[in-house]
């Protein structure tokens, strides 16, 4: 089956970041993507929605390195952009001026469904645990009955997702465990050995290099 994976990044990355254990973000998320094949299943796109800060530096650069590793391996990444919005702090008991990811869940449900129109998907599967993502899938299965529709969870975020896996086709929940499975190499290349991307000394852990 024709098999489509669309990942929401900061769903994912905040999921990550909320066990503790930071070798965790240098995932490779086309390798992961994969590992929810079937046999019968082949992977037409894989696809990562995100939004790069701009204002701060060091935050940026592991963020921008890490696209071009997932971009090396394949993954198609879709960025979005950071608005300013004032928004009520209980902290402070007042509005305070914060930034706020916009467009991306409306550009990765917008993509889900034409890519169903344009690539002829047989299965997709979403990985997020954000409730938006319902009217996407609800639009899908209307418009193509036949195609599958499969949710990850990020880590511990199955009981956040159970809303939108009721009007999925199956659900599953990503481990930790299953992530250490599938992390990137501390070094990307091209084939002229060429750098790409390394893993932010943030991430630490051991890999070896990898030439793509």
């Amino acid at each position: 089956m024709r098999t489509g994976f669309y990942i929401d990044g900061f769903n994912l990355y905040h999921a990550i970041d909320a066990l503790g254990d930071n070798e965790l973000k240098w995932l490779n998320l086309k390798s992961l993507a994969q590992s929810y094949l079937r046999e019968e299943d082949v992977e037409v796109k894989t696809a990562y929605f995100t939004a790069i800060n701009s204002w701060d530096a060091t935050k940026r650069a592991r963020h921008v390195a890490y696209v071009a590793a997932l971009e090396a391996f394949g993954v198609t990444v879709q960025k979005s952009n950071f608005d300013k919005v004032s928004k009520f702090c209980h902290r402070h008991n007042r509005f305070c001026p914060m930034r706020e990811e916009k467009q991306t869940d409306v550009a990765l449900g917008v993509t889900m469904l034409a890519d169903c129109y344009q690539l002829g998907l047989e299965r997709v599967v979403l990985m997020t645990a954000d409730s938006d993502q319902i009217p996407s899938v609800k639009a899908i299965k209307s418009a193509f009955p036949g195609t599958i529709l499969y949710l990850v969870a990020p880590p511990k975020r199955l009981s956040v997702a159970r809303q939108l896996g009721g009007v999925c086709d199956g659900v599953a929940e990503l481990t930790a465990s299953r992530i250490r499975e599938h992390l990137l190499p501390e070094v990307i290349k091209d084939g002229r050995g060429r750098l790409i991307a390394q893993r932010p000394a943030l991430y630490g852990g051991v890999t070896q290099a990898s030439i793509c």
